[in-house]
């Protein structure tokens, strides 16, 4: 791994974990074991390299949604796979993370947010997929009910209260997934849904 890409790598594990305004040129060059000279030199300034962190997260994610989705047997797989991907961002994302991004760098968070818009068309084109398979109830909208799935799951991320009572975070992600995806299914859809679970319980 070449230098410019350990900067990225760091940076983008500090930006996730602690958010942009506590995170220093000076914790990312300590972090990559380089002078901040070296730094600087590949990355002129804090903007530019958050700027790269992120676009490098929306690539990739890019590129895995795209192979989920060409290797799933099914619509429903998929949704499973794309979910567990979205659960284990949110749980390495701080808040922080978002809340300073959307104060400090609006034009970066813009961008941000067009990504997101993205990853609910690709959600709402599975949806539409599934309802051909018979998997997802005719009448559901899907561009509405990829939206509602992906502003519930970011709420959860933002409002963790559930802990108060005892719940796992984990636990409510895997909850309001499941509560989603049964309340969209049809009856043969419930079926696929109740063989993906158990085809799940050996790795849990």
């Amino acid at each position: 791994m070449d230098t410019r890409e350990r900067i990225v790598t760091e940076c983008s594990q500090m930006l996730m974990s602690v958010g942009p305004a506590s995170m220093t040129m000076d914790d990312v060059a300590r972090a990559c074991g380089i002078s901040k000279r070296t730094l600087y030199e590949t990355f002129p300034d804090k903007r530019t390299l958050i700027g790269e962190c992120i676009h490098r997260e929306h690539e990739a994610k890019n590129e895995q949604m795209k192979e989920i989705f060409s290797t799933s047997s099914n619509c429903f797989e998929a949704m499973y796979r794309v979910y567990q991907r979205a659960r284990k961002m949110y749980e390495a994302t701080s808040m922080a993370f978002v809340n300073d991004i959307k104060r400090l760098y609006p034009d970066i968070f813009e961008k941000h947010v067009e990504n997101e818009k993205t990853v609910i068309d690709g959600i709402a084109s599975v949806l539409r997929q599934a309802q051909d398979e018979g998997l997802v109830i005719k009448r559901i909208n899907p561009e509405i009910a990829a939206y509602l799935f992906s502003q519930s799951m970011r709420q959860l991320h933002k409002n963790p209260n559930g802990t108060k009572y005892g719940f796992k975070q984990e636990d409510l992600f895997d909850h309001l997934f499941i509560s989603f995806l049964r309340g969209i299914a049809t009856i043969k859809g419930i079926e696929m849904i109740e063989y993906l679970e158990n085809q799940q319980q050996p790795n849990q």
